[in-house]
């Protein structure tokens, strides 16, 4: 059986699952992953899966494919992508693999690897696929069974100071995704008085898409903040590496907001570089600079910014769409629950209420993350023809797309790399500049690419 080109991307491999991601496949892939694996000198790898229906099955053949490819395997079971990155920290090889469909719809399945405290890129794995011969007789892995998540927690609690935690009411919305086996544990033992919606892992996602980016999937984390009278409501998405997060005033913020307070408190202590991928806000890169920070700007992916970080050592990373890196003193990867643990910690230890902290920070006229539907096998030839033809004047970024900064804000169009979509967003420094560069953007689609539906959601 040969194996779907499509699903290896560049940050991760994704698909559809039986068509394009099956038991069969997937053990294919595992035969390349181990391939790397042994360049890389790595006998053990941790491997884990979120809360997906095929997860059971997919890690079950993942796992025999690599055992009987010669590596040894530590199977974690049911985890979030940063309890499988932390459980990576602790092997000794620095090595891990989770089978995950993230945000995408539940039918998708994928795989997001680290080998030698690396990142892989799936397009990487499809070489060594594409290239691989038959071995001869290989000793077969060893196989073992651990549970991370009481490490994983106390290792948190730890490095969180929460010294009035009891006085902080906490809203958490897991949205049926695998954060439900990790983050109200989390929250109670660092001391919230802790509210659940949807902890219950449940791969059908019965309530909504665990997908705090989109806002329609926070209306109910927005009613219990009501209710309760909340400090603060928590979204995860659905393998628990990306946060939302909405004000006691029942207020949405959007990431690189979020981004603005992390840097302004990590910056408070420590001097560094902060990462943050093309989507986000200038007011981002003026808020740095101000607190006497480095501004780096990555493309999108966590693949991207885990490398931006490492090579430059950075404090503090993070993206649009709600990954949040801390390298200040944390281990450096996306995690969703100890980004909320940190937003605790900063509304602990201050005076202020959190839709107060969102209220000292610049006002940003900015769309959320738009999409216009397309397919896998065009999204890159349309932003090159649109690179290659517009006519719009200002400063153009072609590190991930085409970001174009003008004098009263700025526009980006680019390719996703999880799904078969462009990526759009758009901020000016009023709400009618910010529509004057989203119209301007979408005249010259129409113009380059006529074909394109234009159906922005």
């Amino acid at each position: 059986m040969k194996v779907t080109k499509s699903i290896f991307r560049e940050n991760d491999i994704r698909g559809v699952y039986p068509e394009e991601l099956n038991e069969v496949s997937i053990r294919q892939i595992a035969f390349a992953i181990a391939k790397k694996c042994k360049k890389e000198n790595v006998d053990t790898v941790a491997v884990g899966r979120d809360g997906r229906l095929s997860g059971p099955s997919l890690l079950n053949a993942f796992c025999l494919g690599l055992i009987d490819s010669g590596i040894n395997v530590n199977n974690i079971g049911l985890v979030t992508s940063p309890m499988l990155y932390f459980a990576a920290k602790k092997e000794k090889s620095k090595s891990g693999i989770i089978i995950t469909g993230s945000h995408n719809p539940k039918n998708y399945n994928g795989i997001k690897i680290v080998v030698n405290d690396n990142s892989v890129s799936g397009l990487e794995i499809l070489s060594l696929y594409e290239s691989m011969e038959s071995e001869e007789e290989i000793i077969k892995g060893k196989l073992n069974f651990s549970d991370i998540k009481d490490q994983y927690i106390s290792e948190v609690v730890e490095n969180i100071e929460l010294p009035n935690a009891s006085k902080l009411k906490v809203v958490l919305d897991c949205g049926n995704g695998a954060a439900g086996c990790v983050a109200p544990e989390l929250f109670k033992k660092l001391g919230c008085e802790v509210y659940e919606l949807f902890s219950e892992v449940d791969g059908n996602f019965p309530n909504h898409h665990p997908d705090p980016g989109k806002l329609e999937n926070l209306s109910d984390l927005i009613k219990e903040v009501a209710k309760h009278s909340a400090d603060v409501g928590l979204a995860f998405d659905g393998d628990g590496d990306r946060v939302g997060m909405v004000t006691n005033d029942g207020e949405s913020v959007f990431p690189d907001k979020l981004m603005m307070l992390f840097s302004k408190d990590i910056l408070s202590r420590e001097k560094g570089k902060i990462v943050f991928d093309v989507k986000c806000s200038d007011h981002l890169d003026k808020i740095i600079v101000e607190n006497g920070g480095e501004p780096i700007m990555s493309p999108t992916g966590h693949f991207h910014i885990k490398k931006a970080i490492k090579r430059t050592d950075a404090l503090l990373g993070g993206e649009m769409s709600g990954h949040i890196f801390f390298n200040d003193k944390w281990y450096g990867f996306d995690d969703g629950h100890y980004a909320a643990a940190r937003i605790a910690e900063i509304i602990n230890n201050s005076n202020q209420s959190i839709s107060q902290l969102m209220d000292m920070l610049p006002k940003s006229f900015s769309t959320p993350e738009l999409n216009i539907s397309v397919t896998d096998d065009t999204k890159f030839k349309i932003i090159e023809d649109f690179i290659d033809q517009c006519n719009l004047d200002g400063k153009k970024i072609m590190i991930d797309g085409l970001r174009v900064n003008f004098e009263n804000g700025w526009g980006l169009i680019r390719a996703s790399n999880t799904s078969p979509k462009l990526v759009l967003r758009f901020e000016g420094n009023s709400l009618n500049e910010m529509k004057s560069i989203k119209n301007l953007f979408m005249s010259e689609l129409s113009r380059i690419c006529p074909d394109i539906v234009i159906n922005l959601d």
